[in-house]
């Protein structure tokens, strides 16, 4: 089954969004810390036209901490694209407890760091649908929405409608929200490390 998801920016603060939510009968039901460190083997330096190939590219040393509870994972994003939206995406986790050593290892095989994507999650539910809140250090206050249990046999399109659609349903909680469902958190933040 294929799954997707939509990321937004959210041109007001958490205050604001949690009095909506809260009001509109929204629970928290959790709250994480994330930090994923994007690890790749590239002899060159990279342009702003390559970041796309490059993150496809990387690994992530990947640190969460949701509710209190540690979670340690090296990750690899397979991501699919059309016309350089991200359509869908598989992810591949391993566990990993000694994360600082996995970092070792990938420079010993000349990877290196190209960027570091740290942020605080906090996840509202109602009615089955979670919104998770990405508070991302260097970028700003994004919302993210994923959707599971698709045919791998859905079209391009029928998965462009879909998104539309899913961003209808947090428009209609009254939150201001920029048009493009899809920001990449890696991808804005090593571009704006390149300027």
């Amino acid at each position: 089954m294929k799954e997707f998801e939509i990321t937004v920016k959210v041109k007001e603060n958490l205050d604001s969004v949690n009095e909506k939510l809260l009001r509109q009968g929204f629970k928290i039901i959790r709250k994480s810390r994330v930090e994923d460190k994007y690890m790749a083997n590239i002899v060159d330096e990279i342009t702003a036209d390559q970041i796309n190939e490059t993150l496809k590219k990387c690994v992530l040393i990947r640190y969460l901490n949701a509710n209190g509870v540690e979670y340690k994972k090296i990750t690899y994003k397979k991501k699919f694209y059309d016309a350089g939206k991200t359509l869908s995406e598989e992810k591949i986790n391993v566990n990993c407890d000694d994360l600082n050593n996995a970092e070792r290892l990938f420079k010993a095989l000349n990877f290196r760091n190209l960027v570091d994507v740290f942020y605080d999650v906090i996840v509202y539910e109602r009615d089955g649908l979670e919104l998770a809140f990405q508070n991302v250090e260097n970028l700003g206050l994004l919302v993210e929405y994923e959707a599971s249990g698709f045919s791998e046999e859905i079209t391009n399109e029928e998965i462009e409608n879909t998104k539309k659609k899913m961003y209808s349903e947090i428009k209609q909680f009254g939150l201001e929200l920029d048009n493009d469902l899809d920001v990449r958190k890696a991808y804005e933040l090593l571009k704006n490390k390149l300027g």
